[in-house]
């Protein structure tokens, strides 16, 4: 298959990860029900993806999900072509975990929609889909950066940032968002949220501030508690990823 250039829409899910369902069990009952092409056919830890559901099964894909460290990929059945699941190993990140589908379909497309909706539950926080242009499919497998880059990745080592400052194509607001944007958009109440396909955007006091250098000062003024450590925490955090840095460094 030759190399050629696509506009993907990418959906993410940020949800805090303590208060969250198994991810895999979602997963597999939205795609059956909504968007089989989102169906793990290969998945992995790493690429090469060496994962197979139709060798290694339903339990296969669960059994590995759960061994992995950081990130677990997906490849669908095109026009879903990637997929990335959060695990639950790792705990030297923050509270918010990150799903992400990377599919080539219009964002109105309405099986992409239910599925999206389909794994949203009340720790989810925000579900967003956006369209990142140029990215390279070749072979079935799809590289970035893309061109023109989809909406900025909001919750960097697992803490969140806040919303965007611009709006995504569509999103969906968790309970504790659609309490605090409610009044400045226009939303419609689905699976226990509100879902934004146009119009004004929220607060500014809810933006992420992207460009700001020093991390400590990326997030937002105002956010529901729980999806990101405290400074304190963060500070120990960074200390203590010194520390074994310079240990390290010191018994060479």
């Amino acid at each position: 298959m030759r190399e050629r250039k696509i506009d993907t829409l990418v959906v993410r899910w940020y949800e805090r990860q303590e208060k969250s369902p198994g991810i895999v069990p979602r997963w597999l009952a939205a795609a059956g029900e909504h968007l089989p092409e989102a169906m793990p056919r290969r998945f992995g830890a790493t690429e090469p993806l060496r994962g197979r559901l139709d060798r290694d099964g339903e339990a296969g894909f669960r059994e590995q999900h759960a061994a992995a460290d950081q990130l677990f990929f997906l490849a669908g059945t095109p026009p879903v072509h990637h997929g990335a699941l959060a695990t639950t190993r790792s705990r030297i990140y923050g509270p918010t975990a990150v799903h992400s589908l990377h599919a080539e379909l219009e964002p109105d497309d309405e099986r992409v929609r239910r599925f999206a909706l389909a794994l949203t539950h009340p720790a989810m926080a925000y579900v967003s889909a956006s369209v990142a242009g140029g990215e390279v499919l070749d072979g079935g497998t799809l590289y970035g950066p893309a061109e023109r880059p989809a909406e900025p990745y909001l919750a960097p080592l697992g803490d969140w940032l806040g919303l965007p400052p611009q709006p995504p194509v569509w999103c969906w607001f968790g309970p504790a968002y659609a309490r605090l944007v409610q009044r400045r958009i226009s939303g419609t109440p689905v699976a226990g949220g509100l879902l934004y396909t146009g119009g004004p955007w929220v607060d500014e006091r809810l933006h992420a501030r992207l460009p700001e250098v020093d991390p400590a000062r990326k997030a937002a003024p105002r956010m529901p508690r729980g999806l990101r450590r405290s400074t304190l925490q963060l500070l120990m955090a960074r200390s203590g990823s010194a520390f074994s840095n310079g240990g390290s460094t010191g018994g060479r």
